[in-house]
């Protein structure tokens, strides 16, 4: 069984560039590390002039169809990555992270790490504005379509 999520945290985590724009998080007696979550950022972390540098929140997949032939099986998944700052923080680091997102992910199948199986196609389309329900928020959204294929 092959992991989008999984595959997708490994690539934006093996980003130095994209790394160094993001905030740190450190959880409860946890180390710090770059502000990359599943699904949602935790309760615990706080955007604000004291926390301006963007987050990444990876979605849950929107679309997740099984295909493939009697030799294979493959995996045709839609799944968004979210890029969220403080609104009072200038865009521009926000549109930078986001379009660095997109650049790791389009056409780029074989720079994907897949436990389990490969990676057949690589797409992302976006930036586009990520609606939120936070007004001291904002955020970007790049919608990636993975193919992946399970060994």
């Amino acid at each position: 069984v092959v992991n989008s999520t999984a595959t997708i945290k490994t690539r934006l985590d093996g980003d130095a560039y994209l790394l160094a724009m993001l905030a740190e998080y450190s959880p409860a007696g946890g180390r710090s590390s770059p502000a990359i979550f599943n699904d949602a950022a935790p309760d615990d972390f706080i955007f604000g002039p004291d926390n301006p540098a963007p987050c990444i929140v990876i979605a849950a997949p929107s679309s997740d169809e099984g295909g493939g032939t009697l030799t294979e099986t493959t995996r045709l998944i839609q799944q968004e990555v979210r890029v969220y700052a403080y609104r009072g923080m200038s865009t521009a680091v926000l549109d930078t992270a986001a379009r660095r997102i997109r650049d790791l992910f389009h056409l780029q199948p074989a720079s994907l790490s897949v436990s389990g199986g490969r990676a057949v196609i690589s797409t992302a389309s976006g930036p586009v504005e990520a609606p939120t329900t936070d007004t001291s928020v904002s955020g970007r959204r790049v919608t990636l379509r993975l193919e992946l294929q399970e060994n």
